[in-house]
């Protein structure tokens, strides 16, 4: 594979988002090729986009995908189509400085390094205390983020809104697991980072790879309501669970989340989540247990 840098953008109904970041994202000082990848599965063709990537072509390269819905769908789809040995995964709703690329390659071009977590500050909103940057409680299935703190270290996961991988090992493990594909497809990311780490590669994290969040207000990935937002957060943590976990870690992991599940019953009056919790639990669980989902879309 040719050395450069292939950046992917899923994006869904961001138009005035997705112009910002590709805006920032045509400045960067990198002294390697690179190219803009972007799998736009919004409900019309984003014609100014189309516009931008027959001028720069093939520098931007623009799918409109009608064919399936989802993230981790979205991320294999690029990846199949990108042509350079790393993959760089952003946002639709992103800002970053013009050394974005060089800050990932500097530590992804080290051979024990496959993914590079790169930095995440929220622009308008709070960004939470962290402790522990980057680090997955096994003990609870739960990933902390705290992605905006400064540090270079190594890490058990990244965040889906700015990480890179090694394309020979992203294909290795098999990609982003499809089966992940619930509402807003929690935990995708952390997910492959595991698996990644379970095959002897390690990730790390880079702050000075930063990005700025914007947190668009529509579009994107969203659940409509509590119902859907339970059922995928449990399907998707019972995966983890069932795939990543060590058996003295599962009935803490378990117990936990049932206690987050209470919560939002009580807090919501909906007894029912509990009903929604055992089934999506059983499903995620099982899902586990399989070999990741990885479809082949090239030819769409």
């Amino acid at each position: 594979m040719q050395e450069g840098i292939s950046v992917i953008l899923p994006t869904l109904n961001r138009a005035n988002y997705l112009a910002t970041t590709v805006d920032c994202l045509m400045k960067q000082d990198f002294g390697l090729p690179y190219e803009i990848i972007i799998v736009d599965q919004s409900e019309s063709i984003n014609d100014v986009m189309v516009g931008r990537a027959k001028d720069s072509s093939p520098f931007i390269r623009y799918y409109h995908v009608t064919e399936f819905r989802g993230l981790p769908e979205a991320r294999n789809f690029g990846v199949q189509h990108a042509q350079y040995a790393y993959i760089l995964f952003l946002d639709d709703d992103i800002e970053c400085g013009n050394n974005l690329l060089k800050e990932h390659y500097k530590f992804l071009a080290q051979p024990d390094i496959a993914i590079v977590a790169g930095g995440c500050t929220e622009k308008f909103k709070k960004n939470p205390k962290s402790r522990n940057t980057g680090k997955f409680h096994f003990y609870k299935a739960t990933p902390e983020r705290g992605f905006h703190v400064k540090d270079k270290k190594y890490v058990d996961h990244g965040g889906g809104g700015n990480y890179s991988i090694r394309k020979d090992v992203f294909l290795k493990v098999g990609g982003v697991d499809e089966f992940l594909n619930y509402g807003s497809a929690l935990y995708e990311e952390t997910e492959i980072c595991l698996r990644v780490k379970a095959f002897g590669y390690k990730v790390f994290y880079n702050y000075d790879a930063h990005v700025w969040h914007l947190a668009a207000d529509s579009g994107g990935c969203r659940v409509p309501d509590i119902n859907h937002y339970i059922t995928s957060l449990v399907h998707n943590r019972a995966l983890l669970i069932s795939r990543h976990l060590k058996w003295y870690h599962k009935p803490t992991a378990y117990l936990y989340l049932l206690r987050l599940v209470a919560s939002y019953a009580f807090t919501y009056r909906n007894p029912g989540l509990f009903r929604l919790f055992a089934k999506a639990y059983k499903e995620g669980y099982k899902k586990g247990k399989l070999t990741p989902k990885y479809t082949q879309y090239a030819d769409i």
